[in-house]
């Protein structure tokens, strides 16, 4: 079993596969963590929360006998290969990446381009989660791996400026049992959800949004464990804003990701899906000083700074930042996105790309087709949502 990124066990189709194929053949599971195809350089603060996850895996595999191998460095092939020499696997199964929907939930051909027909168009409900598979009786003896294999992550060293900064609005760990003990607190052990579309916008803390899209970058919630908890609220408290919102907002994840599979490479070049070519100015040196939170807008270094030191940044701070970045500096939006992939604590290829074209006019922003993008006023933001100055004078 490769888990192609993927560190949990709840909600593991391909886990329920490769035990339903080893218990036919009379065989034995052995999971891979390797490096998934086409993955790119994470930056420091995403790869923590994954050593988090992927250690807290490794000890519950190890309570069932079952190896996971690691190999940081290498595709799931070259790993295999590797292998070959003590073992050569009967069949190999990939974990897949947190679905609502396992195909198409519409026609790829005629898949929509902005968001309220996709999800006008949905004709059917998300899929429900899987509960974690049975795994008794299918281990290995471990001595038999090389223990560098089964070395787990390493902790963060407390010097380390990689680790959670005190300030950070995601003082989480990484791992399943904290994704699902998050999730449990935030439903049905707090007002988080009932509140949530208005204390989304917030900038300080941990209460104002779910920060479940950390745990769904790194693999170790599932979003249609999500959407079941909250059909789950909704039947004990009954379908509040906050819940509706919640819904929405996983629709959004959800119409991301099928449209970076509808339109390929193309989801991700300078003019997007909408085929226009951006007009910038690509000043490398303004983008390197922007990189070290020097934009020369106070509220946007304030931001930057907090994404720096600690990888997590509000929605509401990422809009303003792409905003002026696009607006303002007129920089590349894709050197701007790409940043971003590397620096965010929960950067997906798919939703952060679509999130960057959409505020810079060349994405999925009904507005923007023939339009100019979308351009906030950030005086008027900073008056609406931190009128106090709490999070510049926390982050400058």
């Amino acid at each position: 079993m490769a888990l192609e990124g993927q560190r949990r066990l709840d909600d593991q189709p391909s886990f329920h596969a490769a035990v339903a194929l080893a218990r036919q053949r009379d065989g034995r599971l052995i999971v891979l963590a390797c490096r998934p195809d086409g993955q790119r350089l994470r930056g420091p603060q995403q790869s923590r929360l994954e050593a988090e996850a992927l250690g807290s895996l490794q000890t519950r595999l190890a309570a069932a006998a079952i190896p996971l191998l690691r190999f940081p460095q290498s595709t799931t092939a070259q790993a295999l290969d590797a292998i070959s020499c003590l073992v050569r696997p009967a069949a190999v199964l990939h974990g897949r990446e947190s679905r609502l929907f396992s195909d198409w939930p519409l026609a790829a051909e005629t898949f929509p381009r902005v968001f309220s027909e996709f999800r006008r168009g949905l004709r059917r409900s998300p899929e429900p989660p899987l509960p974690p598979a049975d795994l008794t009786g299918l281990g290995d003896a471990q001595e038999n791996w090389p223990q560098a294999w089964l070395q787990p992550p390493g902790p963060c060293p407390p010097s380390d400026s990689h680790c959670c900064d005190p300030r950070s609005a995601f003082p989480f760990s990484g791992d399943e049992p904290s994704a699902l003990a998050r999730l449990q607190h935030y439903l049905f052990g707090s007002d988080g959800l009932r509140s949530y579309k208005a204390s989304r916008n917030g900038l300080v803390g941990t209460e104002f949004s779910s920060k479940f899209s950390p745990f769904l970058a790194i693999g170790s919630l599932s979003v249609r464990r999500i959407w079941q908890e909250v059909l789950q609220y909704q039947s004990l408290h009954g379908a509040d804003e906050g819940s509706e919102w919640m819904k929405q907002e996983l629709l959004w994840r959800e119409f991301f990701l099928w449209s970076e599979q509808r339109h390929g490479a193309t989801f991700h070049t300078p003019g997007g899906i909408q085929g226009r070519a951006p007009e910038w100015d690509a000043d490398r040196e303004h983008f390197r000083r922007w990189t070290r939170a020097d934009s020369g807008h106070p509220l946007i270094d304030a931001q930057l700074n907090e994404l720096l030191a600690t990888g997590y940044l509000s929605n509401r701070g990422r809009q303003w930042v792409a905003s002026h970045f696009v607006n303002e500096l007129r920089l590349p939006w894709t050197w701007g996105a790409r940043f971003f992939e590397w620096a965010l604590i929960d950067a997906h290829p798919a939703v952060n790309t679509g999130n960057w074209a959409y505020l810079a006019g060349v994405g999925s922003d009904p507005r923007s087709f023939g339009g100019p993008p979308r351009r906030f006023e950030l005086e008027r933001q900073l008056r609406l949502y931190d009128p106090e100055n709490l999070h510049r004078q926390r982050w400058s």
